[in-house]
């Protein structure tokens, strides 16, 4: 099955999104982040960052050569894009898609980068492996969770999700254009003399240390506020970046 769709002629112009047919339920997978909640992560992105409309009939599997499919978990918790360092080298190991990272592999993504900024503690992908023993975050079996409180059920979180400009984000040129379908090797993963130390140290933690804890309201309670930034004042700075850059895109993607 061919999953990557042939390069844009013109870079310059807007390539059509086209589904890999992977996702299991395609009805209950569609579209459902809108506009007006989209507004509500910009301030996750920085300000260059393009967005596209809001198209129902978009799938998350779908790819391009002008637009990135990204879910809105790691932004509901506390992520920002450019994601960290440890953040950034899972899925350059993995080659995953950011699309494809169910909303527990982000609490623990997550909840990692916290430990490493506030603990100081050296955590990389040869101490990742063993913690968990495969890269979808299953614990051990007969082992307790390294990270707690992550395997919150999450209501529609398949059809949570946006696409912004690649040109628009840092590195976003080299963002994968296809999902990852086969079973990733941990074997190349060498362990270093300090990785039992470090994973030693991280288990010794308080547990509350070791506990997802978002910074930010869940989805839901998002939803329900008030937006804090207007269509309006989105699109001026998106006119303002077109401007600056000498840069087109179709008047539809700049929802007015």
């Amino acid at each position: 099955m061919k999953l990557r769709s042939s390069p844009a002629k013109d870079p310059k112009k807007d390539s059509p999104l086209k589904s890999q047919g992977i996702t299991k339920n395609p009805s209950l997978e569609l579209c459902r982040f809108t506009n007006p909640e989209i507004d509500r992560i910009r301030h996750c992105f920085l300000t260059e960052t393009i967005f596209r409309s809001f198209d129902s009939s978009l799938k998350s599997d779908c790819i391009s050569d002008t637009w990135v499919a990204f879910p809105t978990t790691p932004f509901l918790i506390g992520f920002s894009y450019p994601f960290p360092a440890f953040t950034q080298s899972f899925f350059a190991l993995t080659g995953m898609c950011y699309i494809q990272a169910m909303p527990m592999m982000w609490r623990v993504l997550y909840t990692i980068e916290n430990i490493i900024e506030q603990e100081g503690i050296e955590i990389g992908m040869s101490e990742l492996t063993q913690l968990y023993n495969r890269f979808l975050f299953k614990h051990k079996p007969g082992d307790p969770h390294p990270i707690l409180k992550t395997t919150k059920n999450d209501t529609h979180w398949k059809s949570q999700f946006f696409f912004v400009r690649r040109d628009s984000i840092p590195d976003g040129k080299n963002l994968p254009k296809k999902w990852i379908t086969h079973a990733i090797s941990l074997s190349f993963i060498q362990e270093i003399p300090a990785t039992k130390e470090r994973v030693a140290t991280l288990w010794s933690l308080d547990p509350v240390v070791r506990t997802f804890q978002a910074k930010v309201k869940d989805s839901q309670e998002v939803f329900s506020g008030s937006f804090t930034m207007s269509s309006k004042y989105s699109n001026l700075y998106m006119i303002k970046y077109l401007n600056e850059n000498k840069t087109r895109i179709p008047i539809c993607d700049l929802h007015l």
